[in-house]
């Protein structure tokens, strides 16, 4: 349709142009392959880390169930101190967790699970609402412990263990499977050995009660508690 020469001049230049181009063209498929291979590299590595971390979150949760602040074998006090080590550790785990699924999106990998990592959090949110319980309930009895036996308000005491004696039991109807639960279990028997326990310190607070009969209490259940002097005696050794 249009019929004309090129000019040598401007030959020249198509000529350098077409060589640059191809020039370009090798060069992306160069980088392309780099590319190719480096995200075949660290695809690799993404997913050996994400193996290895799976691994360690399947042991830590055999750890967690075996000696975690929900088992049988630890007591409260323990619980509180394991359930705390236990929730540092979920959000470091789970800042690794984070990092994993980036690298997997970038890579273009299927997203990991971790069952086992959601399993620990919900337990804990469990394990929490027990805990805060006996906390609460631990700071009263200490704040009870340090008064003088003879100024004491049983009252107070009786006031504390209702509150918490309600506590308690409305946890127990709010916690699924609270009866199966060892921290809940034991916070309930703690909670209701302390209300069970207020009549017998009642009667010991009876005006009678004198410094021999404390020693026959010591005598007769094996408990010593130093020397008796009701000036200075506090609720703390009396529980």
């Amino acid at each position: 349709m249009f019929d004309y020469e090129i000019e040598p001049e401007t030959q020249q230049e198509v000529d350098t142009l077409m060589t640059n181009w191809e020039d370009l063209i090798d060069y992306a498929d160069q980088r392309n392959f780099e590319v190719n291979d480096f995200k075949q590299t660290y695809s690799t590595v993404t997913k050996e880390e994400v193996k290895n971390f799976q691994q360690t979150i399947k042991e830590e949760y055999e750890k967690y169930l075996s000696k975690g602040p929900g088992t049988n074998n630890v007591s409260l006090e323990e619980g509180v101190e394991l359930l705390k080590e236990s929730k540092e550790k979920i959000v470091n785990f789970n800042k690794k967790r984070e990092e994993n699924v980036s690298a997997e999106k970038l890579f273009n990998l299927e997203i990991s699970k971790y069952p086992e990592l959601i399993a620990m959090e919900e337990s804990n949110k469990k394990y929490d609402q027990v805990y805060n319980v006996y906390n609460e309930f631990d700071k009263k009895v200490q704040d009870f412990s340090a008064m003088p036996w003879g100024k004491m308000d049983a009252s107070l005491l009786v006031t504390a263990a209702e509150h918490f004696f309600k506590v308690v039991s409305r946890l127990g109807n709010n916690l699924e499977k609270a009866e199966s639960m060892p921290p809940y279990n034991k916070l309930k028997e703690t909670i209701v050995g302390f209300k069970e326990s207020l009549p017998l310190i009642e009667m010991l607070r009876n005006p009678a009660m004198q410094e021999r009969h404390w020693k026959r209490i010591m005598e007769e259940t094996g408990k010593d508690l130093g020397d008796i002097n009701l000036k200075t005696l506090t609720l703390q050794k009396v529980f």
